[in-house]
């Protein structure tokens, strides 16, 4: 009986996937904006500068004198975004007010965004999305809460002098008490009145410091340090006034 040999099979050749034609979109249609690099920084004050065209709201910064007063509290919360201006200067994009604070507090850095490869078409987009979609909490919801906080036993004096500051329907601020308006004339202050409203005040921030120092380790780096800064400036202050005895 001969042997039967199996003939080699031959391999099938791959059969090609069909190249399908993609069509060109239309004319009309808007290119995807460009992904570009954001990395948070602080930022010299000095080289930031305003650009106009950034800007939606109609009234500049309007009145600071809160928004200063918090951040000089608890520091900036906040970044603001910033758009490189080659070589080294920045655009403010969001933030106007936070920056105009800063530079009233004669801070010298701003935590920031910073937009190192934006188009023009891209950074106004970025400047209406923030106005657009930034919505201020409704007085009624401050008080609901300021009543929670009251409830929960968590209502500290800060919290309370900023949410009765927030409640005011003309937003003043304490110091402006002060100032006399009437016939354009300016009124000194009276200095005592002046100096037992500053111990009062003195004495709910020492109240709040004293619930701090036992979870200062735990504080974010840079809170730390704008806290101790904001300290050595009043010891500072108390050296002064001490010397001029």
């Amino acid at each position: 009986m001969s042997d039967v040999v199996n003939p080699e099979v031959e391999p099938e050749a791959p059969v090609e996937a069909p190249v399908v034609a993609v069509p060109p979109p239309p004319p009309s249609a808007p290119e995807p904006p460009r992904k570009h690099h954001v990395a948070p920084a602080l930022v010299a004050l000095d080289r930031v500068e305003i650009d106009e065209r950034f800007r939606v709201r109609a009234q500049a910064e309007g009145d600071i004198s809160a928004l200063a007063t918090d951040i000089a509290r608890l520091g900036q919360l906040f970044p603001v975004d910033l758009r490189l201006k080659a070589p080294d200067k920045f655009v403010v994009l969001t933030g106007f007010r936070r920056v105009a604070a800063l530079k009233f507090l004669q801070r010298e850095k701003v935590l920031a965004r910073l937009h190192t490869d934006l188009s023009d078409d891209d950074a106004t987009l970025l400047a209406l999305a923030e106005s657009i979609h930034s919505q201020p909490v409704a007085k009624a919801e401050l008080a609901a809460y300021r009543e929670k906080l009251l409830i929960d036993g968590r209502l500290t004096a800060a919290a309370r002098d900023m949410l009765e500051k927030a409640l005011q329907d003309d937003d003043g601020l304490a110091p402006e008490e002060y100032k006399e308006e009437a016939d354009g004339d300016d009124e000194e202050v009276d200095a005592d009145e002046l100096a037992s409203d500053v111990t009062g005040r003195l004495g709910e921030i020492n109240q709040d410091l004293a619930l701090l120092a036992d979870v200062f380790g735990d504080l974010d780096e840079t809170r730390r340090s704008e806290l101790l800064k904001q300290l050595k400036y009043s010891s500072q202050l108390v050296e002064f006034l001490e010397g001029g005895k």
